[in-house]
């Protein structure tokens, strides 16, 4: 179980990063992050149930621990505020959204840096 958490989370982290490339797509004209970054969405959606299944197996396996909890959290409402200024188009849900997509990344650094010690 130890190493399905770890493969859980490591594609956790990638759907993650590639969520990102959305941010990228404004400097570049490079057609491969161009298209990673027209499937921000998806990518989102599948770094955050891939998230909670990794929690769910942490719980099963009696390995929860707070960083993780946190960085899920964190994950999650970054992508309510994504889907909140999709639908409401109200510039403080898109502000949200773009502030807590790197407190996500640094929880998330943090969680891994803390259970590999």
């Amino acid at each position: 179980m130890d190493l399905l958490l770890i493969l859980l989370g490591i594609v956790t982290l990638l759907f993650f990063l590639l969520a990102s490339t959305n941010a990228l797509k404004q400097y570049t004209k490079n057609k491969n992050v161009i298209w990673l970054a027209s499937r921000h969405k998806i990518f989102g959606m599948l770094a955050s149930l891939t998230a909670i299944t990794h929690m769910m197996i942490a719980i099963i396996n009696n390995r929860l621990v707070l960083t993780g909890l946190l960085s899920l959290v964190a994950l999650l409402l970054t992508g309510i505020f994504g889907i909140l200024f999709y639908r409401l188009k109200k510039k403080p849900f898109y502000i949200a959204h773009r502030i807590m997509g790197p407190i996500t990344l640094v929880l998330i650094t943090i969680h891994v840096i803390t259970n590999l010690i």
